[in-house]
């Protein structure tokens, strides 16, 4: 890297330093996510066909966690609902549901769902399996869930000669892990006649390797090696007669309104214009009385009583300017974070890495876009408890000198963890808020149905509004009352330092270049960066330090933490943010966007991986 650095590439320097809060996106995981690296060990499906047209299932899957860190379990779903003609949708029932575990320590507690896709066409029913206030402590865990089906079988009359036929998507292709092996025990009525059996994505007529086997009339079907999104889909063919219920459940065209729901369309207009008004009314008075931060009456914003000094407290009043405050608060950048907004996410752990080695802790290293090194130089300037945690934790307790690697996605993970935890506590203890926010939303009885609600009436169509619409002024409401509790209820003196944050955050985001006072020889650039990456001000940070070195204000050198010989004025952190977002976002559910099976055999040369019933998947959460 040259000796000096112009204005430009100083810009694009501080744009480097962002990917590490671009990398920290992967590090926080939606619920229903997954952490890269979950593998299924063993995926033992078993299917009891009834003579009533009953299936019994059993499926035993042995769940490997590639990061059991935040990890409470798994989830299972299954395809309850698909499209099978331009009229008919084909409906599977699933129940009796039960989860186990041979081991003790795995917790089978579980919650389902029906989910509705294709606008209407289709459903998904999802378990979530485990204790969401217990972590799995060992790398794997073995499930068992056991349920029944109906509707899973096919009738076929006029072959030459007929067969009833299940024709199944058995393991799913919608799970996000890796499936190291499968085996599929089949048994029907009067022995099973044929098989047929195929592996891979959706449309894949790849067959499984070894050839399933049929013994006694008990056909086997064996298959390794399926990765994220692909699956295993079986056929078995059945002497005709055996089995009552044989045909395929059908329902209408569930993108349709029928006249009921038309009616009840009308009634639910009524009740819209009645609820309008009254909603935001009752909320509006809700949180004037619940939901405002306390302050201390009569004293100046961001101050609080002295010791022994009597104050009273009253509730904030939102429109009170808060002073620009032109230095920042006298506390870790990371408690400031998770005080100015109620959430700590890879912001605070990206500001914080970069605070330590601003501070001397750590030197970061970019020499190209496959590296990102950090090195430990000296732990002690480490002060706040969870800035010894993310050493120690990112290090694994190493002398000065060791190096990391954070260029892989998750790479942060437990160290973010890690952090998370400590800020939370740190914050707790000084008494900031009435309760300290979870940052991953408001847990309000009821709230996730009137979710589902909404999110339901874009997937089912457009009719489907007309059914919801007096709920809407409720939604809206409980929607931004959730915005505003996401941030927490703040004490007085949670208040007072919020007033600190905020008047320093109004400094960054409105000073200009020629506004800013700092000493002589002062690396003002570095020294306020921490806080411009937790205000999500980085970009406007870096144009203003490039107009400080053209105003030969700053030297226009590299920071004294920062190596690398990477060319920075090339640099595009729009498309590395871009490409790891999408890379971090699931495939879509194969389950969800399928045209569904029409009805077709898989002995009729049509055979394909996703051709039959049912289907699913799932991951970790």
């Amino acid at each position: 890297m040259p000796d000096t650095l112009p204005a430009r590439p100083r810009r694009a320097l501080l744009l480097v330093l962002g990917s590490l809060l671009a990398l920290g996106l992967l590090l926080v995981r939606p619920p229903s996510a997954f952490a890269a690296g979950d593998q299924i060990d063993k995926f033992n499906i078993t299917y009891d066909v009834q003579t009533s047209g009953v299936i019994k299932v059993s499926e035993t899957i042995t769940y490997r966690f590639g990061d059991s860190s935040g990890r409470h379990g798994i989830e299972r779903y299954f395809v309850t609902r698909e499209r099978y003609d331009d009229q008919h949708d084909a409906v599977y029932t699933i129940d009796q549901v039960k989860v186990t575990s041979p081991d003790p320590a795995v917790k089978t507690q579980f919650s389902s769902q029906a989910t509705p896709t294709n606008n209407g066409r289709g459903q998904q029913l999802r378990l979530r399996i485990g204790d969401p206030d217990v972590t799995v402590s060992a790398p794997t865990a073995t499930y068992v869930i056991t349920y029944d089906v109906t509707g899973a079988m096919r009738s076929f009359p006029n072959a030459n000669p007929p067969y009833d036929e299940f024709y199944w998507d058995a393991t799913g292709l919608d799970w996000q892990a890796t499936i190291k092996a499968v085996a599929i025990k089949v048994t029907v009525p009067g022995g099973v006649q044929g098989t047929t059996c195929t592996y891979g994505a959706v449309g894949s007529a790849t067959p499984c390797s070894p050839v399933p086997k049929i013994s006694n009339g008990v056909a086997t079907f064996t298959q390794n090696g399926l990765g994220v999104g692909q699956g295993v889909t079986i056929g078995n063919k059945i002497k005709p007669g055996l089995i009552r219920d044989n045909k395929p459940h059908l329902e209408p065209d569930g993108s349709k309104m029928t006249p009921a729901q038309q009616a009840g369309a009308a009634v639910a207009i009524g009740a819209g214009v009645l609820l309008t008004i009254g909603s935001p009314i009752v909320g509006v008075l809700w949180w004037r009385r619940n939901g405002r931060d306390r302050r201390y009456a009569g004293l100046p914003p961001g101050t609080a009583p002295l010791p022994g000094q009597p104050a009273t407290i009253v509730a904030n009043d939102p429109d009170l300017p808060i002073p620009v405050a032109f230095s920042p608060p006298k506390v870790p950048v990371a408690e400031a974070g998770l005080l100015v907004d109620g959430r700590l996410d890879t912001r605070e752990t990206a500001a914080t890495l970069v605070d330590l080695a601003v501070r001397g802790g750590l030197r970061v290293q970019s020499s190209s876009t496959d590296e990102f090194l950090v090195t430990l130089l000296d732990p002690s300037v480490a002060t706040a408890p969870h800035e010894t945690m993310l050493l120690t934790e990112l290090f694994g307790g190493a002398p000065p000198g060791a190096s990391q690697d954070l260029s892989e996605p998750g790479s942060l993970l437990r160290p973010h963890n890690v952090l998370t935890g400590a800020v939370r506590s740190q914050v707790a203890a000084r008494g900031w808020f009435r309760k300290v926010p979870s940052g991953a939303g408001t847990k309000g009885v009821g709230f996730g149905a009137f979710v589902a609600v909404i999110i339901g009436a874009f997937v089912l169509g457009s009719w489907v509004w007309w059914v919801v619409l007096p709920l809407l002024p409720v939604i809206i409401t409980l929607l931004v009352i959730r915005a505003r509790l996401r941030r927490g209820q703040r004490t007085a003196d949670g208040r007072a330092v919020c007033d600190q944050v905020e008047g320093f955050r109004t400094y960054l985001a409105t000073a200009e270049a020629d506004q800013l006072r700092f000493e002589e020889g002062e690396d003002i650039f570095s020294r306020y960066l921490p806080w411009a990456i937790v205000f999500e001000l980085a970009d406007r940070w870096a144009k203003v330090c490039a107009d400080l070195v053209a105003m030969g204000r700053l030297p226009a050198t590299p920071p004294y933490w920062y190596v690398g010989n990477y060319n920075l004025a090339a640099f595009n952190v729009g498309f590395l943010t871009s490409t790891l977002t999408s890379a971090a976002t699931p495939a879509p559910s194969a389950g969800a966007s399928g045209t569904g099976f029409g009805g077709g055999s898989s002995f009729s040369g049509g055979g394909f991986s996703g051709g039959g019933g049912g289907g699913g998947g799932g991951g970790s959460w």
